[in-house]
């Protein structure tokens, strides 16, 4: 009887790990999420009017989540078509009878963000309520009253219009005076209200 054996070294290919299931499950809960939150940004300006009824429709899946998430920003403030502008001119006079008059919001108000938070304010004049909105002018003017030492205080309101494509492509400019509208709010006695 004889043995024969092979000298030649034995390999052995190295073990596969096996996947763990748990991993596997992670990554694909994961990939669903991202799908899901991209197409959940994607349908919210979408849904803005003028929408399909299929995107309206996607618009109340995604609905809950994004307001969980504070995600559900006014598209509609910007696009498809924005609307005009509201801008508080003003006049205070003082005892000594200086004048100071501005507008809200002053370009030169700087950071940015300062001026962004006042152009919000004078774009809420226009969603108070209508029983609230002598009572929303009149804390104006009781502000500017402390803010410049002011007796009395006058205010505007102007609504700025967005040129029509038509007028841009005849030269007009973002801040001709034509597409401004005004309308006086009242003078308002410091200390009054």
């Amino acid at each position: 009887m004889s043995v024969h054996t092979n000298d030649a070294p034995v390999t052995s290919e190295p073990a596969a790990f096996p996947r763990r299931t748990g991993l596997r499950l992670m990554r694909w809960a994961v990939n669903l999420w991202l799908v899901f939150h991209i197409l959940a940004i994607i349908i919210a300006p979408a849904s803005v009017e003028p929408s399909s009824d299929l995107v309206r429709s996607a618009w109340t899946l995604f609905q809950p989540y994004l307001q969980v998430l504070y995600l559900n920003h006014g598209y509609h403030y910007f696009a498809p078509e924005p609307s005009e502008s509201t801008l508080l001119s003003f006049v205070a006079e003082r005892d000594d009878g200086s004048v100071v008059s501005g507008r809200i919001p002053n370009f030169g108000i700087k950071p940015r963000l300062l001026y962004h938070r006042h152009f919000m304010l004078t774009e809420h004049m226009n969603i108070a309520p209508a029983e609230l909105q002598k009572k929303w002018h009149a804390s104006y003017a009781q502000h500017l009253c402390r803010e410049y030492g002011a007796t009395r205080v006058s205010l505007t309101r102007y609504s700025h219009y967005l040129p029509t494509m038509e007028m841009v492509r005849n030269g007009v400019r973002l801040n001709d005076p034509a597409s401004y509208e005004e309308q006086p709010l009242g003078v308002f006695r410091c200390g009054e209200y």
